[in-house]
């Protein structure tokens, strides 16, 4: 083995001397060194390797996580899951009991493809093969270890912060982990939410970075998951920055290459749409699969990069670290790592040893089978995207809500914003009613008045003339009064305006509240001009058995593998659990399904892609545009871009 010099290592330790390697100005060109040295050196083996190990978990674990789930709900008597049936799957113990077992499935699931892409990035640095044999020998101690109580804390460090922290793309287990919308768009609806959102932010990321250290120091070190992290925490204390700096570069560079990828897809659609229309989706059809490669390949060589600079960061970092740790891979030869100048041993920084030339010359007569692996996928997704361009052709019938108002024009949940909503040409108007304390119903969406009107008071206890004296504001300046359900309905007739009433519930309501709001909307002619939902699923079928005419949502914070079972007319399903396998199950049983709050163009331009059957969004103006620029005699290049902008992995 090649060692530094053990005193040194203690020396340095010690004391807080930070070695010349570990220094920002050499510590940045040194890891983006190493992750060019190990991509260019392991080339199509690593993105192979990358590849198989997303397919891998795209077609073994991810059927087999939707099947346990399923008998999770189904040993609870449920075909569905929704926020009132999450008690009733969690207090069943077969129920609980699968869902403890899919959640062992993905979380093994994504340790195992991460350290075997760290172990596959550490073989090439070293000079070793990428057989499969040698590979799996390396996986099998490294795995071992993985179930101990240590190793909890960096299981949940790759599996939930990672994501969070915005490098959930690494697996596509994890590439959908982050917080929902309806949590941050409310978060971001005030000052202090802002604050807490970006405070959390900022944690996340610390942590993200702080640890990133933990997996190649787990892997290659023979630690504990839980020492793995405590290294790493003291690794990048005083070389985080060089590693957010030489990380974005990096991630910078992805990003770039994807906009060429997109551009080079829509060139050629575009030229079909000026010259020769006919054929415009079908260009478009393989042009989305080469871009479907093409973002594989991206997203593989920044995996693959990012793992080769954290390799490097814990080698450069041996002196700093105890003198026992020893980072090595290999059995077939010596693999151990030397702290040196931040190279190891086998790789020397003018390029590949012997080996790794040879197999570079390998991989050049393997010209022909690499070219293969690439065409014949794109051709595959080619034919089988045919049939999805050419729908969407489609005119989207998709209706658009604006969600509690348009807040461009008017705080949300009043007049004000109710006229902006209807001036913007809203199909429908999203917007909430609460009880007051004398029974009376006001138009407001938080149970609390802190977050619009800086103050402590619940709606609750507040009568309804008291509630509606109270001025309420936002940050884009506006402000008005909160409005009675009296007022706001003779305004929304007024305005000539359809509503989508939601029946807010905060637990202080009487008993008879959804009676008492169908006598009042019946006195105001009201009830049938207008539809319904509520998150109380009580509530929503209560109305619908009191006035069967009425038409009437059952609103999903969480939505799982199909459309629940209720005498509701619709679902109304956050964004975040919107799937298609949802969607398609709410129609199977000929329901409609509106999702909500759709807010960021690429997921408004999806969900009418979808033609789901409505949106609920704070940007109806948008919506709207989108909406209307859709169908037949939309350029088939703009249909591929907001394909490629939802299918390809790397976006």
């Amino acid at each position: 083995m090649v060692n530094s010099p053990m005193l040194d290592r203690q020396v340095q330790a010690s004391g807080k001397v930070l070695p010349a390697n570990l220094r920002f100005r050499a510590l940045v060109p040194g890891l983006l060194g190493a992750g060019w040295r190990t991509l260019r050196t392991g080339g199509w083996r690593l993105l192979a390797l990358y590849a198989a190990t997303q397919a891998l978990l795209l077609v073994l674990f991810s059927p087999l996580i939707r099947w346990m789930f399923t008998e999770a709900l189904a040993a609870a008597g449920l075909h569905a899951v929704d926020s009132a049936a999450l008690a009733s799957i969690l207090g069943n113990g077969v129920s609980a009991a699968w869902i403890a077992g899919l959640c062992v499935m993905a979380v093994l699931g994504v340790c195992v493809q991460l350290t075997l892409l760290v172990l596959a990035a550490a073989r090439v640095r070293a000079g070793l093969s990428l057989k499969p044999a040698a590979l799996a020998r390396e996986l099998v101690p490294v795995l071992r270890r993985l179930p101990s109580p240590g190793s909890i804390p960096l299981v949940w460090y790759l599996f939930l912060v990672l994501p969070l922290a915005q490098a959930g793309f690494f697996s596509v287990l994890t590439h959908s982990i982050a917080v929902p919308n309806f949590i941050s768009g409310e978060l971001l609806k005030s000052t202090p939410g802002v604050i807490a959102y970006v405070v959390f932010l900022l944690v996340i990321g610390t942590l993200g970075t702080r640890f990133a250290a933990a997996l190649p120091i787990f892997a290659l070190g023979k630690v504990s998951g839980g020492r793995a992290m405590r290294l790493s925490w003291r690794v990048t204390r005083r070389t985080d920055p060089a590693l957010l700096v030489a990380g974005a570069a990096a991630v910078a560079a992805a990003f770039f290459a994807g906009a060429l990828l997109v551009a080079a897809a829509l060139l050629p659609t575009l030229a079909a749409d000026l010259a020769a229309p006919g054929l415009a989706a079908v260009t478009a059809a393989f042009a989305l699969g080469a871009a479907q490669v093409g973002g594989v390949v991206i997203a593989g060589s920044l995996v693959m990069f990012l793992a080769a600079m954290l390799i490097e960061l814990a080698v450069r970092s041996l002196p700093v670290l105890p003198a026992d740790l020893v980072l090595s891979c290999g059995a077939e030869r010596d693999g151990t790592f030397a702290a040196g100048e931040g190279a190891a041993r086998t790789i020397p920084a003018d390029g590949p040893l012997p080996a790794a030339k040879a197999a570079t010359r390998r991989s050049r007569r393997g010209g022909i089978l690499v070219t293969a692996a690439v065409v014949v996928p794109v051709l595959v997704l080619g034919g089988l995207n045919i049939q999805l361009m050419e729908g969407l052709r489609q005119v989207p019938q998709t209706l658009v809500l604006a969600h509690r108002g348009f807040s461009d024009g008017g705080v949300e949940n009043t007049v004000s914003g109710l006229k902006a909503a209807a001036d913007a040409g809203a199909d429908l108007v999203e917007m909430d009613v609460m009880q007051t304390a004398d029974g009376g119903f006001a138009v407001m969406h938080d149970a609390s008045l802190s977050r619009l009107a800086g103050r402590g008071e619940s709606v609750k206890d507040l009568t309804l003339a008291e509630l509606t004296a109270i001025t309420v504001h936002d940050q884009q300046g506006h402000q008005d009064t909160i409005p009675s359900l009296e007022e706001y309905i003779r305004a929304a007739q007024e305005f000539g305006q359809p509503l989508l009433i939601e029946l807010k519930m905060h637990g202080g309501e009487t008993e008879d509240y959804v009676p008492r709001l169908v006598a009042e909307l019946e006195s105001l002619d009201a009830l049938r001009g207008n539809i319904y939902h509520s998150l109380d699923k009580d509530k929503a079928e209560e109305l619908k058995r009191l006035r069967p005419g009425l038409y009437v949502g059952l609103t999903m914070a969480v939505a799982g593998v199909a459309a629940p079972e209720t005498t509701a007319d619709f679902i109304v399903v956050e964004e975040a659990s919107y799937t298609d396998a949802v969607r398609k199950s709410a129609w199977s049983k000929g329901k409609e399904i509106y999702v909500w709050t759709v807010n960021g163009t690429g997921s408004i331009r999806n969900m009418l892609r979808d033609n789901v059957d409505g949106i609920i969004t704070d940007h109806p103006d948008t919506a709207l545009r989108d909406r209307g620029a859709m169908g037949p005699e939309e350029f088939m290049s703009t249909k591929l871009y907001d394909a490629v902008m939802r299918f390809v992995l790397i976006f």
